[in-house]
């Protein structure tokens, strides 16, 4: 008589456990389905504002906007940037009275039941009397294109004005196909661009915009320009969103000169730009440093002379300064002047993307919810066949989310490990307006486990005593935590009011220190020598080669 093997049973076992996750897997996935939107009722106009920048397409249509209001009627403006929703926000809070006027966006809630409602895309409500859907050209965008989709597949608005690109003009006519009225308004830019010899510290006019692509260099540049004696402030991503305004509105006072700024003003902003100067025409896009496509440069470059706001007239040319590293492409600058005025770009946008809501996904714990996105995709695909110009988005950014919310609770990667909480909520954590990183995981923990994040508020001298670096980071940490309180209410303890104060008193912070007559940052000299250098390394190019001819010897200092 034979014993029992305890090792054929353990393996046995495993061989069971593994057995049994795959079909919870594909149970998950089996709960998905794909509910493509469809407006109940079609719209009765729809008007197609399509142009280049500079052509008058937004201002049209938000004047209709305004109109309708001044007769009692209900209406929303979309945009793709907080700061554009808040520059118009401000433009209708001067038409029509206060308390008829609301913000809504991912960081900012104000009047957020008012009948007309300036917000972000993927904010806004799908019903009222007008929808003004801007830069609807980012449908095509495979992170938020989904939220333009939905504003255009579903819904209730009775007339709809949207404002894009001139090539997103066919997807956009397939999409509203079933309006009861659709016209085509195309628009040609109001003031033409020049383009105009490089400029240097020295030459670039008052009223101008230097373009750059990272931090660093921005920060750089702006020494460069404080050096030369030239008042500048600058605008990049990582500045609070009260700092970014302050800077905008010390340009549009006279106060500066010069606004050095990231791809941020490509998307609508409107500043008073007599020229736009590029010291850089390559970025890096997450993956690789690449050439930028002539449709971005074309954006940016159209900030140049805008209506009303500047000289007819826009200058855009290359910046020749001082600080090495930077090589513009001036053959790409004259190319982007030409689209701006009108000439055809390489922009192709011949689809909208998709992405799930939590009614979709069959209600999946918080282990199943990546077998639920996988499913829903692979139904998704298969949804879509009949309209070609529709695509899922892609799952890996919501995925990302899920796996740091799954690391911030140390549960398990199988689909049958427990979580503390239910999958709707791990679902709304993972589609708060806030990246994976930073604050995130802090913020996963305290709504899934009740953990305290009093630990994260700092007392306003401290945050007086900060630096630049330091006070972005606090900003951008009480952005993420007053997100995850619109969403959650009171998380960790802190109440939504306390992240504000916070991120207003590191605005305020940030906002004292680039208003300060003197360089932001010592990034663009060489660590060993001091002399000027690439803003993206730390030593210039002889003490790099000084140390490799050392390095012969025995090992660099540093």
């Amino acid at each position: 008589m034979t014993g029992h093997d305890p090792t054929i049973e353990r393996r046995q076992a495993r061989r069971e456990a593994s057995r049994r996750r795959r079909d919870l897997e594909r149970e998950a996935a089996a709960r998905a389905r794909v509910r493509l939107a469809a407006r109940t009722t079609p719209p009765e106009r729809v008007v197609l504002h399509l142009g280049p920048t500079n052509s008058g397409k937004t201002h049209d249509a938000i004047e209709f906007l305004v109109a309708q209001a001044v007769r009692g009627r209900s209406g929303t403006y979309a945009a793709p940037l907080r700061m554009l929703a808040r520059e118009v926000y401000e433009r209708l809070r001067a038409r029509l009275p206060h308390e008829r006027v609301g913000l809504v966006t991912g960081e900012e809630r104000i009047n957020p039941r008012a009948d007309v409602v300036s917000c972000t895309a993927e904010s806004a409500p799908t019903g009222g009397d007008v929808l003004v859907l801007d830069e609807a050209h980012w449908l095509a965008d495979p992170d938020r294109g989904h939220a333009w989709t939905r504003l255009l597949l579903s819904g209730s608005h009775r007339h709809i004005h949207v404002a894009a690109a001139p090539e997103a003009g066919a997807v956009l006519r397939t999409a509203l196909a079933q309006a009861g009225h659709l016209e085509i308004a195309r628009h040609s830019r109001q003031a033409e661009l020049t383009h105009a010899p490089p400029m240097s510290p020295g030459t670039v006019p008052a009223g101008s915009a230097v373009l750059a692509f990272s931090r660093r260099a921005v920060l750089a540049l702006h020494r460069e320009l404080i050096d030369h004696g030239r008042r500048a402030t600058v605008l990049y991503g990582a500045m609070p969103p009260g700092a970014r305004r302050e800077q905008i509105q010390r340009l549009v006072a006279g106060e500066v000169e010069v606004i050095v700024t990231t791809d941020v003003i490509g998307h609508g902003i409107n500043l008073p730009l007599r020229a736009v100067a590029f010291a850089e025409t390559g970025k890096f896009d997450g993956t690789k440093r690449r050439p930028l496509r002539l449709w971005e440069a074309a954006q940016m470059a159209g900030r140049a002379g805008r209506r009303g706001l500047a000289d007819a007239e826009g200058r855009v040319a290359v910046y020749a300064g001082g600080i090495p590293g930077f090589a513009p492409d001036a053959g790409l600058v004259r190319a982007a002047v030409a689209v701006a005025n009108g000439a055809p770009s390489d922009l192709s946008i011949d689809r909208a993307h998709l992405r799930p809501d939590w009614c979709e996904l069959g209600d999946p714990a918080p282990a199943e919810i990546p077998h639920a996105l996988t499913g829903w995709r692979k139904a998704a695909r298969h949804a879509v066949g009949a309209r070609p110009w529709l695509r899922p988005a892609p799952i890996d950014p919501l995925l990302s989310m899920w796996q740091a919310a799954r690391a911030a609770v140390r549960a398990r990667a199988t689909v049958d490990a427990s979580w503390p909480g239910d999958g709707a909520t791990v679902w709304r954590l993972m589609t708060l307006p806030v990246d994976a990183g930073g604050a995130f995981p802090a913020i996963a923990s305290a709504v899934l486990t009740d953990g305290s994040l009093r630990g994260m508020l700092r007392p306003e001298s401290a945050v007086a005593r900060m630096s630049l670096d330091e006070a972005e980071r606090h900003a951008a940490m009480m952005r993420d935590l007053g997100a995850a309180g619109r969403s959650f209410g009171v998380v960790g303890g802190v109440h939504p009011e306390e992240a504000s104060a916070g991120e207003e008193a590191a605005s305020r912070r940030v906002v004292e220190l680039v208003a300060r007559r003197r360089p932001l940052t010592d990034a663009s000299l060489c660590a060993s020598c001091g002399r000027p250098c690439a803003p993206w390394f730390q030593r210039c190019d002889d003490c790099h080669r000084a140390a490799l001819d050392w390095y012969d010897d025995g090992p660099p200092a540093w």
